[in-house]
């Protein structure tokens, strides 16, 4: 085992807020809001949290105990508790997922980072004097600014990586994550004090009970809760290898589950009080942050302030999971190759940047030459979101639940009687089932 193998986190504390920043992501600001709304407002939070407990958390105990179970990468961790065919295998198709993310991550993170610099530098621009859809497009057209801000926020990532996971990854997170609920809060309450704060409590919680007969409803729910924590794409296995062996796994599973989950609610008290005072349609999807919300921030009273805290929140959010992010195949890297990590931290940053070139250019430059329709990095969602994770959830579940000797699964999740028969039936039944049938809906089966 090399140095950096025996690396564990510092503290328990540490380690949860950096799984939560893992888990906490750009999605989590507006779109776990917008699919409330298409689906049941309350009636949709609801189900969402019925899939937190029922689908989220027993993934996340998987994944953390067979990390620590091998304290190793996540491909050498499948094939030491599973060692035949094809089931050794059920560590890539996470790994490729993480690097089909990495592949357009960076690129929405630097759009992100961006227009933190552009209010930092030049503040809010007075209402109705700026096409802010078209000033996103000139963006994206200048190869300049599309290869510059990705390049910056992947940089970052990097360097945190490369000084270890307490040094680096536990450290940062340690600041970082305070400061990111910290603004959270704060936006939230101030949300609260505008005149669309009622509008957005029932946009956002007005339950409407007929949509938990429709199978779309928890369709979205399962999808959302499975993509949201952050799960099968090797990051929490990584991170369950850095675990100590007293650390239990069923309460900081919860925590972390719950933590994201409690992140998206507030996170609508920010953006949507906001939307509605001003009256915006709320029904934009990832737009809404770049070409709505600088329109209502030059439209409030401190508009630059507020402007300014909130992309700081997004490029928080941002950093942290494409840390998480980068480490996955810095880890497979130091496990398999040998490789000394800040060695392997320059490679994936770099390999990263090249990777998104065709994310970064494919609206400019680029569009021409890129076969198909659809931007390239519309695409690479896609193939992450829709097809890979899917098949890495349910690789995990079945492995965890079936190839898994029962008795060594339950001593490293730590359940016993009724928990321990829940969990492995979940990951067994369920889970695949959930899993299979939200990967349907993504790919327009269902």
């Amino acid at each position: 085992m090399s140095a950096d193998q025996a690396s564990q986190w510092r503290t328990a504390p540490g380690f949860m807020l950096a799984a939560l920043g893992a888990a906490v992501g750009l999605g989590n600001i507006w779109r776990f809001s917008y699919v409330a709304g298409e689906n049941g407002g309350g009636a949709f939070v609801l189900a969402y949290l019925v899939c937190v407990l029922a689908i989220g958390v027993p993934l996340l105990i998987a994944e953390l105990a067979i990390g620590r179970a091998s304290h190793t990468d996540p491909v050498t961790a499948f094939a030491r508790i599973s060692p035949g065919r094809p089931w050794r295998w059920a560590g890539w198709p996470g790994i490729a997922a993480c690097i089909a993310i990495l592949g357009y991550y960076p690129v929405v993170a630097g759009w992100v980072a961006n227009y933190l610099w552009h209010v930092a530098a030049h503040g809010v621009d007075p209402p109705g004097t700026v096409d802010h859809a078209a000033r996103l497009a000139a963006m994206l057209a200048d190869p300049a600014q599309a290869l510059l801000w990705p390049a910056v926020v992947i940089a970052a990532g990097a360097v945190v990586v490369a000084l270890g996971i307490a040094g680096g990854i536990e450290r940062a997170s340690a600041i970082l994550m305070p400061l990111f609920f910290l603004l959270l809060v704060g936006l939230a309450l101030h949300g609260l004090t505008l005149d669309g704060a009622a509008r957005a409590f029932g946009f956002l919680f007005r339950p409407d009970w007929a949509a938990l007969a429709r199978p779309r409803t928890w369709l979205a729910a399962v999808g959302q809760a499975f993509f949201s924590i952050g799960l099968a794409m090797g990051i929490l296995v990584t991170y369950g290898g850095y675990l100590p062996r007293a650390q239990r796994l069923p309460a900081p599973a919860l925590v972390i589950a719950l933590g994201d989950t409690a992140v998206s609610l507030v996170a609508g008290l920010v953006v949507f009080p906001a939307v509605f005072t001003y009256g915006f349609d709320p029904a934009q999807g990832t737009t809404l942050v770049f070409t709505v919300l600088p329109e209502v921030f030059a439209a409030m009273p401190a508009g630059r302030l507020v402007a300014a805290a909130f992309f700081l929140l997004l490029v928080i959010a941002a950093l942290t999971s494409l840390v998480s992010l980068i480490e996955v195949p810095v880890a497979l890297l130091v496990a398999r190759l040998r490789w000394r990590r800040p060695a392997a931290a320059l490679a994936v940053a770099v390999g990263a940047l090249v990777f998104a070139l065709p994310s970064a250019l494919g609206f400019g430059v680029l569009a021409p030459h890129l076969p198909g329709e659809a931007p390239f990095l519309d695409r690479l969602d896609h193939l992450a979101s829709d097809i890979l994770l899917p098949l890495s959830g349910i690789a995990i579940a079945l492995v965890a639940g079936w190839r898994w000797r029962r008795a060594e699964a339950l001593a490293e999740a730590g359940l016993t009687g009724a928990s321990g028969w829940l969990w492995l039936w979940s990951l067994r039944a369920l889970l695949p089932v959930a899993i299979a049938a939200a990967m349907a809906r993504g790919l327009g089966l269902l």
